[in-house]
Protein backbone atom coordinates (compact mmCIF):
# COMPACT_ATOMS: atom_id res chain seq x y z
CA UNK A 1 0.00 0.00 0.00
CA UNK A 2 2.84 2.41 0.81
CA UNK A 3 4.98 1.83 -2.28
CA UNK A 4 2.58 0.55 -4.93
CA UNK A 5 5.16 -2.17 -5.66
CA UNK A 6 3.78 -5.49 -6.89
CA UNK A 7 7.09 -7.20 -6.07
CA UNK A 8 6.74 -6.18 -2.42
CA UNK A 9 3.04 -7.12 -2.55
CA UNK A 10 4.04 -10.62 -3.70
CA UNK A 11 6.49 -10.86 -0.81
CA UNK A 12 3.79 -9.79 1.66
CA UNK A 13 1.23 -12.23 0.21
CA UNK A 14 3.58 -15.17 0.65
CA UNK A 15 4.29 -14.13 4.24
CA UNK A 16 0.56 -13.88 5.07
CA UNK A 17 -0.03 -17.34 3.61
CA UNK A 18 2.91 -18.65 5.60
CA UNK A 19 1.44 -17.33 8.85
CA UNK A 20 -1.78 -19.23 8.08
CA UNK A 21 0.20 -22.39 7.34
CA UNK A 22 2.15 -22.06 10.61
CA UNK A 23 -1.14 -22.37 12.50
CA UNK A 24 -1.75 -25.83 11.05
CA UNK A 25 1.93 -26.74 11.45
CA UNK A 26 1.69 -25.90 15.17
CA UNK A 27 -1.36 -28.15 15.48
CA UNK A 28 0.35 -30.91 13.47
CA UNK A 29 3.41 -30.87 15.73
CA UNK A 30 1.17 -31.38 18.77
CA UNK A 31 -0.54 -34.34 17.07
CA UNK A 32 2.66 -35.88 15.64
CA UNK A 33 4.17 -36.67 19.03
CA UNK A 34 1.04 -38.17 20.55
CA UNK A 35 1.62 -41.83 21.47
CA UNK A 36 -0.09 -44.67 19.62
CA UNK A 37 -3.63 -45.41 20.81
CA UNK A 38 -6.50 -47.83 20.15
CA UNK A 39 -7.49 -46.03 16.95
CA UNK A 40 -3.94 -45.31 15.69
CA UNK A 41 -1.73 -48.32 16.33
CA UNK A 42 1.16 -46.81 14.37
CA UNK A 43 0.93 -43.38 16.00
CA UNK A 44 0.07 -40.05 14.39
CA UNK A 45 3.24 -39.26 12.42
CA UNK A 46 1.60 -39.06 9.01
CA UNK A 47 -0.09 -35.76 9.82
CA UNK A 48 3.37 -34.35 9.04
CA UNK A 49 2.75 -35.00 5.34
CA UNK A 50 -0.70 -33.37 5.48
CA UNK A 51 0.89 -30.26 6.99
CA UNK A 52 3.56 -30.03 4.27
CA UNK A 53 0.93 -30.60 1.55
CA UNK A 54 -1.38 -27.91 2.92
CA UNK A 55 1.47 -25.43 3.11
CA UNK A 56 2.41 -26.21 -0.49
CA UNK A 57 -1.21 -25.70 -1.63
CA UNK A 58 -1.48 -22.36 0.19
CA UNK A 59 1.81 -21.20 -1.35
CA UNK A 60 0.50 -21.98 -4.85
CA UNK A 61 -2.75 -20.12 -4.10
CA UNK A 62 -0.74 -17.05 -3.11
CA UNK A 63 1.34 -17.36 -6.28
CA UNK A 64 -1.79 -17.35 -8.46
CA UNK A 65 -2.98 -14.12 -6.80
CA UNK A 66 0.48 -12.58 -7.27
CA UNK A 67 0.61 -13.49 -10.97
CA UNK A 68 -2.91 -12.14 -11.61
CA UNK A 69 -2.05 -8.84 -9.90
CA UNK A 70 1.26 -8.54 -11.76
CA UNK A 71 -0.39 -9.08 -15.15
CA UNK A 72 -3.01 -6.45 -14.31
CA UNK A 73 -0.29 -3.93 -13.41
CA UNK A 74 1.69 -4.72 -16.57
CA UNK A 75 -1.42 -3.89 -18.58
CA UNK A 76 -2.60 -0.80 -16.67
CA UNK A 77 0.72 0.58 -15.40
CA UNK A 78 2.47 0.97 -12.04
CA UNK A 79 3.01 3.98 -9.77
CA UNK A 80 5.84 3.70 -7.21
CA UNK A 81 6.04 5.79 -4.03
CA UNK A 82 8.04 5.94 -0.75
CA UNK A 83 10.75 3.67 -2.13
CA UNK A 84 13.23 4.18 0.73
CA UNK A 85 10.69 3.32 3.43
CA UNK A 86 9.43 0.28 1.52
CA UNK A 87 12.88 -1.14 0.81
CA UNK A 88 13.94 -0.58 4.43
CA UNK A 89 10.97 -2.56 5.81
CA UNK A 90 11.46 -5.32 3.26
CA UNK A 91 15.21 -5.58 3.93
CA UNK A 92 14.57 -5.87 7.68
CA UNK A 93 12.05 -8.65 7.06
CA UNK A 94 14.52 -10.45 4.77
CA UNK A 95 17.28 -10.38 7.39
CA UNK A 96 14.99 -11.73 10.13
CA UNK A 97 13.60 -14.42 7.84
CA UNK A 98 17.08 -15.57 6.82
CA UNK A 99 18.16 -16.09 10.43
CA UNK A 100 14.87 -17.75 11.42
CA UNK A 101 14.74 -19.94 8.30
CA UNK A 102 18.28 -21.29 8.74
CA UNK A 103 17.57 -22.01 12.41
CA UNK A 104 14.33 -23.90 11.64
CA UNK A 105 15.91 -25.98 8.85
CA UNK A 106 18.75 -26.98 11.17
CA UNK A 107 16.33 -27.75 14.02
CA UNK A 108 14.06 -29.75 11.71
CA UNK A 109 16.96 -31.88 10.45
CA UNK A 110 18.38 -32.43 13.94
CA UNK A 111 14.98 -33.55 15.24
CA UNK A 112 13.92 -35.41 12.06
CA UNK A 113 10.85 -33.17 11.78
CA UNK A 114 9.53 -32.56 8.25
CA UNK A 115 7.08 -29.95 9.59
CA UNK A 116 9.79 -27.73 11.08
CA UNK A 117 12.16 -28.21 8.13
CA UNK A 118 9.39 -27.38 5.61
CA UNK A 119 8.56 -24.23 7.58
CA UNK A 120 12.21 -23.21 7.60
CA UNK A 121 12.56 -23.70 3.85
CA UNK A 122 9.40 -21.68 3.26
CA UNK A 123 10.79 -18.82 5.37
CA UNK A 124 14.08 -18.93 3.43
CA UNK A 125 12.01 -18.66 0.23
CA UNK A 126 10.41 -15.55 1.78
CA UNK A 127 13.88 -14.09 2.36
CA UNK A 128 14.94 -14.66 -1.26
CA UNK A 129 11.66 -13.16 -2.47
CA UNK A 130 12.27 -10.09 -0.29
CA UNK A 131 15.78 -9.66 -1.68
CA UNK A 132 14.48 -9.95 -5.23
CA UNK A 133 11.67 -7.49 -4.51
CA UNK A 134 14.18 -4.91 -3.27
CA UNK A 135 16.40 -5.32 -6.34
CA UNK A 136 13.43 -5.13 -8.71
CA UNK A 137 11.99 -2.09 -6.97
CA UNK A 138 15.29 -0.18 -7.03
CA UNK A 139 15.92 -1.07 -10.67
CA UNK A 140 12.45 0.13 -11.64
CA UNK A 141 12.83 3.35 -9.65
CA UNK A 142 16.31 4.35 -10.86
CA UNK A 143 15.77 3.40 -14.51
CA UNK A 144 12.23 4.76 -14.68
CA UNK A 145 11.10 1.47 -16.25
CA UNK A 146 8.33 0.67 -13.80
CA UNK A 147 7.29 -2.44 -15.72
CA UNK A 148 10.34 -4.16 -14.15
CA UNK A 149 8.47 -4.27 -10.82
CA UNK A 150 5.48 -6.41 -11.95
CA UNK A 151 7.84 -8.44 -14.14
CA UNK A 152 9.84 -9.36 -11.02
CA UNK A 153 6.56 -10.26 -9.30
CA UNK A 154 5.76 -12.65 -12.17
CA UNK A 155 9.14 -14.30 -11.68
CA UNK A 156 8.49 -14.62 -7.94
CA UNK A 157 5.07 -16.11 -8.62
CA UNK A 158 6.56 -18.78 -10.87
CA UNK A 159 9.26 -19.58 -8.31
CA UNK A 160 6.70 -19.79 -5.50
CA UNK A 161 4.61 -22.25 -7.54
CA UNK A 162 7.74 -24.35 -8.03
CA UNK A 163 8.50 -24.37 -4.29
CA UNK A 164 4.89 -25.15 -3.40
CA UNK A 165 4.87 -27.98 -5.93
CA UNK A 166 7.94 -29.50 -4.28
CA UNK A 167 6.21 -29.48 -0.89
CA UNK A 168 3.08 -31.11 -2.33
CA UNK A 169 5.18 -33.71 -4.15
CA UNK A 170 7.03 -34.54 -0.93
CA UNK A 171 3.72 -34.77 0.91
CA UNK A 172 2.25 -37.19 -1.65
CA UNK A 173 5.38 -39.35 -1.61
CA UNK A 174 5.15 -39.60 2.17
CA UNK A 175 1.45 -40.48 2.16
CA UNK A 176 2.12 -43.12 -0.52
CA UNK A 177 4.98 -44.61 1.55
CA UNK A 178 7.64 -43.95 -1.08
CA UNK A 179 10.86 -45.70 -0.08
CA UNK A 180 13.94 -43.57 0.52
CA UNK A 181 16.51 -45.16 -1.89
CA UNK A 182 19.56 -44.04 0.12
CA UNK A 183 18.10 -45.36 3.38
CA UNK A 184 17.06 -48.63 1.74
CA UNK A 185 20.47 -49.19 0.14
CA UNK A 186 22.36 -48.51 3.38
CA UNK A 187 20.07 -50.89 5.31
CA UNK A 188 20.47 -53.54 2.62
CA UNK A 189 24.25 -53.15 2.73
CA UNK A 190 24.34 -53.61 6.51
CA UNK A 191 22.10 -56.69 6.29
CA UNK A 192 24.31 -58.24 3.62
CA UNK A 193 27.43 -57.68 5.71
CA UNK A 194 25.97 -58.89 9.01
CA UNK A 195 24.09 -61.90 7.64
CA UNK A 196 27.19 -63.08 5.77
CA UNK A 197 29.23 -62.80 8.98
CA UNK A 198 26.61 -64.79 10.96
CA UNK A 199 26.12 -67.43 8.26
CA UNK A 200 22.41 -66.66 7.79
CA UNK A 201 20.33 -65.08 5.01
CA UNK A 202 17.48 -62.64 4.69
CA UNK A 203 14.78 -61.63 2.22
CA UNK A 204 11.66 -59.45 1.89
CA UNK A 205 13.33 -56.27 3.15
CA UNK A 206 10.78 -53.44 3.28
CA UNK A 207 11.20 -49.86 4.44
CA UNK A 208 8.93 -46.83 4.68
CA UNK A 209 8.94 -43.39 6.31
CA UNK A 210 5.99 -42.29 8.41
CA UNK A 211 6.60 -38.73 9.50
CA UNK A 212 9.43 -38.95 12.03
CA UNK A 213 9.66 -42.76 12.24
CA UNK A 214 11.23 -45.33 9.89
CA UNK A 215 9.41 -48.67 9.71
CA UNK A 216 11.59 -51.60 8.60
CA UNK A 217 10.75 -55.30 8.35
CA UNK A 218 12.50 -58.33 6.85
CA UNK A 219 12.71 -62.12 7.15
CA UNK A 220 15.77 -63.87 8.56
CA UNK A 221 16.56 -67.50 7.69
CA UNK A 222 18.58 -69.65 10.10
CA UNK A 223 20.00 -73.20 9.88
CA UNK A 224 17.49 -75.79 11.11
CA UNK A 225 19.48 -76.61 14.24
CA UNK A 226 19.46 -72.98 15.49
CA UNK A 227 17.56 -72.59 18.77
CA UNK A 228 14.86 -69.94 19.02
CA UNK A 229 16.90 -68.25 21.76
CA UNK A 230 20.00 -68.01 19.56
CA UNK A 231 17.99 -66.84 16.53
CA UNK A 232 16.27 -64.17 18.60
CA UNK A 233 19.59 -62.90 20.00
CA UNK A 234 21.08 -62.63 16.50
CA UNK A 235 17.97 -60.87 15.20
CA UNK A 236 18.10 -58.40 18.09
CA UNK A 237 21.77 -57.72 17.35
CA UNK A 238 20.95 -56.96 13.71
CA UNK A 239 18.04 -54.70 14.69
CA UNK A 240 20.22 -52.71 17.10
CA UNK A 241 22.93 -52.32 14.48
CA UNK A 242 20.40 -50.89 11.98
CA UNK A 243 18.87 -48.56 14.58
CA UNK A 244 22.27 -47.15 15.55
CA UNK A 245 23.12 -46.35 11.94
CA UNK A 246 19.88 -44.43 11.22
CA UNK A 247 19.33 -40.95 12.62
CA UNK A 248 15.54 -41.40 12.76
CA UNK A 249 13.65 -43.41 15.38
CA UNK A 250 13.08 -46.92 13.98
CA UNK A 251 10.40 -49.55 14.37
CA UNK A 252 12.07 -52.79 13.18
CA UNK A 253 10.26 -56.12 12.91
CA UNK A 254 12.04 -59.38 11.96
CA UNK A 255 10.38 -62.65 11.00
CA UNK A 256 12.47 -65.73 11.95
CA UNK A 257 12.49 -68.80 9.67
CA UNK A 258 14.42 -72.03 9.24
CA UNK A 259 16.21 -72.57 5.96
CA UNK A 260 14.55 -75.85 5.00
CA UNK A 261 11.00 -75.02 6.12
CA UNK A 262 10.12 -72.25 3.72
CA UNK A 263 6.97 -72.92 1.64
CA UNK A 264 7.18 -71.83 -2.03
CA UNK A 265 4.16 -69.54 -1.64
CA UNK A 266 5.72 -67.74 1.35
CA UNK A 267 7.30 -64.56 -0.03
Amino acid sequence: MLTGSIAIFSDAMETIVHIAAVGFAWYSLRITYLPADEDHHFGHDKITFFSAGLEGALIILAAIIIIQTAIDKLIHGVTLEQIGYGTGLTATAAAINTILGLYLVKTGKNNSSLIIEANGRHILTDAWTSAGAIIGLLLAFFTGKYWIDPLMALFFGANIIFEGGKLIRRSIQGLMDKTDPALFNSTQYMLNEKCTALGISYHRLRLRMSGNVVYIDFHLQFPDETSIESAHLQATEIEQMIQQSISYPCDIVTHLESTSHHPPDHV
